[in-house]
């Protein structure tokens, strides 16, 4: 049977041209070099190298080994430096998964923010689909997440770093685009780009409407708030969407309006408790509520004003 052993050795020779400059680059003697690469030929049935001459000379099969071998060890070693580098604390990582409205300006600047303090950091960004929230912190692809809905796990601990609302989408020479908001009742006669249902801004759209005694004329319905835009140019109506995915927007063609009566919600930063990652989750926090107050979607609740001094708190 095959052993890594046997391969490494292999490879070596392969590499270095000679038995002697393979045991040297191991660290290991000469005849161990020797005797190794004799077990994997016994091993194979078939000779991997011509000791006619002067030199070791790979046959054919060799090569052909080789070209499967290589990559694989190769990989092994990049695999085995990083984690060396790690422990020497030379190289860290940071990964963090966001909600698509998420990733459209809060996330970006609060990474901004976060990479100038952590230099030495190699930094992910990943857009989830809401069924992937939970999954990506407990299969450790991320160290948090950044959402509009809070998970349902008792062991994910969240965090409120900003607020969002409704918005309104509409062309700069709609009847409504000279206002500074406008309410429920001045797009009910509108054709409206809405939420699909199983999106979680339909029930605080729809609520709305209903409070007025009014019901949406929906045109089409979209699971991502970023694409109504898209569809409104293409003649499907004027689009509500989340201020979040909202500050995505900057076309000068189009305007981004309050809508009068909506509802705040918050934004969540989410972490399964982890002794190693905890400054990096105190230090994105801090960054994602300064990024928040930046753009605007600061959250509105009484506990905000010292969310910054206290965001190193994990208790």
């Amino acid at each position: 049977m095959l052993s890594f052993r046997q391969l490494e050795v292999f490879r070596a020779v392969m590499l270095t041209g000679s038995i002697s400059a393979a045991a040297h680059q191991l660290g290991i003697a000469q005849p161990t070099v020797t005797n190794t690469v004799r077990r994997l030929e016994d091993v194979l049935g078939a000779l991997l190298f011509d000791r006619s001459g002067a030199r070791l000379r790979p046959t054919a099969l060799a090569r052909q080994v080789f070209k499967v071998v290589n990559p694989s060890l190769a990989g092994f070693d990049h695999l085995t430096d990083q984690i060396a580098q790690i422990v020497r604390g030379h190289l860290a990582s940071f990964g963090m998964g966001v909600s698509p409205s998420v990733s459209q300006g809060l996330a970006p600047r609060a990474l901004k923010h976060f990479a100038a303090d952590r230099p030495d950091v190699r930094i992910r960004m990943d857009t989830l689909a809401r069924l992937h929230y939970t999954e990506y912190l407990w299969l450790a692809e991320g160290d948090c997440t950044v959402t509009i809905i809070r998970p349902d796990d008792p062991a994910i601990i969240s965090h409120e770093i900003a607020a969002y609302s409704l918005v309104v989408v509409l062309p700069a020479d709609h009847r409504l685009a000279r206002r500074d908001s406008v309410a429920i009742q001045d797009i009910a006669a509108e054709r409206l780009i809405a939420f699909h249902p199983v999106a979680p801004l339909d029930p605080m759209l729809r609520a709305m409407f209903a409070a007025e005694g009014l019901v949406p004329n929906v045109s089409v319905e979209t699971r991502f708030a970023m694409t109504g835009p898209h569809l409104m140019r293409e003649g499907f109506g004027i689009a509500v969407i989340d201020e979040l995915s909202a500050l995505g927007i900057h076309d000068p063609a189009l305007r981004v309006l309050p809508l009068e009566g909506a509802p705040s919600q918050p934004v969540l930063l989410n972490y399964l408790r982890d002794n190693s990652v905890e400054p990096d989750i105190a230090l994105i926090r801090r960054h994602l509520i300064r990024a928040a107050e930046e753009l605007g979607c600061a959250i509105a609740l009484p506990q905000a004003a010292g969310a910054i001094a206290q965001s190193d708190s994990f208790r």
